[in-house]
């Protein structure tokens, strides 16, 4: 909102400048000739209407760009705080290593190597999100298309998150045509997503059906739902749903790596979203001929 009204401040100003502009020229003008007079104004009105122009044009470009560069901050900063998480884990579960107390306890041995594995692949996820998505604008994103099955994926993806994610498939032979890996990571994110943003005890559903002559996964949640005029933003890369106050963890990444996956596959991606009751994710994918 302080954006909008920071452009229309610079259109305003600017308007302000060129009728004064204009009333100056015409004034100053009548004291000439009227051959002098059409050359004048027209050279003074065009070299003012160019400077305004361009004065309104550049503080349009530098809002845009602080913009940009507070989102990157910003998501520099969650970067570093993300990773120093799984890194601090990793450490101290490398100290733990060399204890002989540890040592001689298999079971306590068994316990840090988990954390290791486990901490590492966080890290990997998080890394991997963010060169897919490099990948993806830089038009260098390689899919590897197999015939995988709707229900058996989304089902295998659900039960990772013991109990939270309610998966209802009804999908008929669904078969599609798709990299499993990214569309693995997108059920992740989409199912992340709507934990994240969950109010309480996360009520998640998702479900398969069939539309025409496509699949529809959908992606229910019961959580804080996402303004009308905010949703057109949410698959930018860096943006996070106002009013979380820094409370959700993540980098704003998943949603676009989402969206770019989607268009990678040629999938159309649909939402549907309300403040205060939740929000519904779709992907609307072909059916295999």
């Amino acid at each position: 909102m302080k954006k909008k009204r920071a452009r229309w401040g610079f259109i305003g100003l600017g308007t302000l400048a060129l009728l004064c502009a204009t009333i100056l020229s015409t004034s100053f003008a009548e004291s000439f000739g009227p051959d002098a007079q059409i050359w004048w104004t027209g050279f003074l009105f065009g070299g003012l209407f160019t400077s305004i122009a361009g004065m309104v044009g550049l503080g349009w470009y530098t809002l845009e760009m602080n913009d940009s560069s507070r989102d990157q901050m910003d998501f520099m900063y969650k970067m570093t705080h993300e990773l120093q998480t799984p890194v601090s884990s990793i450490r101290l579960a490398a100290d733990m290593l060399v204890v002989p107390a540890v040592v001689s306890t298999p079971e306590r041995l068994q316990k840090y190597v988990r954390i290791i594995k486990e901490e590492g692949q966080r890290m990997q996820s998080h890394v991997e999100n963010v060169l897919n998505i490099a990948k993806a604008e830089s038009k260098s994103l390689c899919l590897n298309l197999e015939a995988t099955p709707l229900n058996d994926l989304v089902h295998s993806v659900a039960e990772r998150y013991h109990g939270s994610i309610q998966a209802d498939c009804r999908a008929q032979e669904p078969l599609v045509a798709a990299d499993r890996l990214h569309f693995t990571n997108v059920l992740h994110n989409l199912f992340e997503n709507a934990i994240k943003y969950s109010k309480g005890t996360p009520r998640v559903r998702v479900k398969t059906y069939d539309r025409a002559d496509t699949y529809v996964v959908a992606v229910q949640d019961e959580g804080i739902g996402i303004p009308k005029e905010e949703q057109r933003r949410i698959f930018q890369k860096f943006y996070r749903a106002p009013g979380t106050n820094g409370s959700v963890k993540g980098f704003g990444l998943g949603l676009s790596y989402v969206q770019q996956i989607a268009q990678a596959h040629h999938w159309a991606l649909e939402l549907e979203s309300e403040v205060g009751k939740g929000s519904e994710f779709r992907l609307i994918i072909p059916k295999m001929t």
